[in-house]
């Protein structure tokens, strides 16, 4: 029982505050990483410029995606969802023009993490959501954290490593 609990206390990056998201406009402007299934190994990442929903994923892309369609589908399913205000706005054009470079997420080649740290331009620094979110952080660009469906007691990214992203990758690209 206790190494359980041990496991579950383990993150791989800890939040300091999450206000509930009430006000759902504010995600309208601005930019926003996107972590859905938060609580879960490994979770999937997007982002989200000025109302404008990205990601990566094994079955193609979402591409300029309005946020209250995505919002619809976490509300459905009550995923589990994390915005992560990002203070630098890398702009509308820069995520278009990077997304247009994927078509999907490929096992051993790229995640929905790659199309994201080539927006900032640390791909070679960074290598999973933890390493992104300590370098936000370091930069002091983190803004607001809003929740959506989070599980009582949430606090922060359970630690995992690449292997656990891989075999994710792997997995879903089967099962389409």
């Amino acid at each position: 029982m206790s190494l359980y609990i041990e496991e579950k206390l383990m993150y791989s990056f800890e939040f300091e505050e999450i206000q509930q998201l009430v006000d759902r406009q504010v995600l309208q402007q601005g930019c926003y990483l996107c972590i859905w299934h938060a609580h879960k190994i490994p979770p999937h990442i997007g982002i989200l410029i000025n109302g404008n929903y990205f990601s990566l994923k094994v079955k193609g892309k979402d591409s300029a995606l309005p946020v209250f369609e995505i919002l619809k589908v976490m509300d459905r399913k009550e995923i589990a969802t994390l915005f992560v205000e990002i203070q630098e706005n890398p702009g509308m054009e820069k995520i278009t023009e990077t997304f247009s470079l994927y078509d999907k997420a490929v096992p051993f080649k790229n995640t929905c993490l790659t199309p994201i740290t080539e927006v900032f331009g640390v791909q070679y620094e960074v290598g999973m959501l933890a390493e992104l979110l300590n370098y936000f952080s370091s930069k002091n660009q983190i803004g607001v954290i809003f929740g959506l469906h989070l599980i009582s007691g949430f606090k922060g990214i359970p630690q995992y490593g690449k292997e656990e992203i891989e075999a994710r990758i792997k997995h879903l690209d089967k099962v389409k």
